[in-house]
């Protein structure tokens, strides 16, 4: 199985990506305690059902909408947000063309890609056209709404079926409660939130430098190679639908 391709920002940048009109920083969106996102599809019961689950996962957040690229970048123009969700075949993607027309309207916010139909060509395209995520659309919400977290923060997310991993993953079943230890449970189901791993070593009374370490042994253990398919396993695994759970003693 191939890799998808990752692009970073100083590449993005060398190929005159990611240069587009002076906006308010995303820094500043944070600070308000507010996710500003940009949603792009034709489908409007789709746009509403993506709206709906953005408004339910994160309090507050401030949402526009369009249904083509020229209404994104419309949009771009006076609106500066943590992250915009871009449908793969609407009106005036053209393939990787509309993508990386958006991509540079959007300077430092990154952009994700719904898509109807999952293949792994497009996700590599869209990879290297500079998106910072690529969602199928038939992921479950608790899923989609930590691959918003990941990308949001600055991550890059891809559905594991199209990361090859070093490692084979144990068996399905093994993912489950008793796979892990009370604090692992704790430390996945924040991770599924979206949580950093500053506020997780917050939670837990940790050092950051401590929790890395616990998650690189658990990535191991887990046969993933980063946070993003971590978190696809665990809410795969039916862990992680809590908001919120306790630190143990």
């Amino acid at each position: 199985m191939a890799t998808v391709p990752f692009v970073r920002m100083s590449q993005r940048r060398k190929a005159g990506i990611g240069n587009g009109p002076p906006q308010r920083s995303r820094s500043a969106n944070k600070g308000s305690g507010r996710m500003r996102v940009i949603i792009a599809d034709d489908h409007p019961l789709y746009l509403e059902a993506v709206k709906g689950q953005v408004v339910r996962s994160f309090t507050e957040a401030e949402v526009r909408t369009a249904m083509t690229v020229d209404g994104v970048i419309t949009l771009l123009a006076g609106f500066a947000p943590d992250i915009v969700l871009l449908d793969y075949s609407m009106p005036g993607m053209c393939g990787s063309e509309g993508l990386r027309k958006v991509i540079a309207a959007a300077g430092t916010a990154p952009v994700m890609v719904m898509s109807g139909v999952a293949r792994r060509k497009d996700v590599g395209d869209c990879i290297a056209a500079g998106a910072k995520g690529y969602v199928p659309k038939t992921l479950e919400g608790p899923m989609f709404s930590a691959a918003i977290s990941l990308v949001a923060g600055g991550a890059t997310y891809i559905p594991t079926e199209f990361v090859a991993v070093e490692a084979s993953p144990p068996a399905a079943n093994v993912f489950s409660e008793a796979f892990f230890s009370e604090r692992e449970l704790s430390m996945l189901r924040m991770l599924v939130s979206g949580a950093s791993n500053k506020e997780i070593a917050r939670r837990f009374g940790m050092q950051e430098v401590t929790v890395k370490y616990h998650f690189s042994r658990l990535y191991r253990r887990m046969g993933v190679s980063n946070r993003a398919q971590a978190v696809a396993m665990a809410v795969n695994a039916g862990i992680g639908s809590e908001t919120e759970a306790a630190a143990p003693e």
